[in-house]
């Protein structure tokens, strides 16, 4: 059995949501506004402090004008 360092891929994924923001040239702000979310927890979750909850990162997807499957398919290897 592997054991996978959760922290690791909580960062992970927040540096995937950063890239994927950045490459729409969005703010934490324009993000957090079209997701429905606080600017701040946009960066707690960009810089790996916390843990979206999957209803929260399907907000955060859908905001980046993605699908789940797209948004995984990339920088999780």
């Amino acid at each position: 059995m592997i054991f996978l360092d959760n922290k690791r891929y909580i960062k992970k994924l927040g540096k995937r949501i950063r890239s994927i923001r950045k490459a729409h040239k969005m703010t934490q702000l324009d993000l957090a506004t079209k997701s429905g979310m606080e600017e701040n927890a946009v960066q707690r979750i960009e810089t790996g402090r916390t843990n979206p909850t999957f209803k929260t990162l399907l907000k955060i997807i859908g905001a980046l004008d993605m699908v789940i499957k797209d948004f995984f398919s990339e920088g999780f290897e």
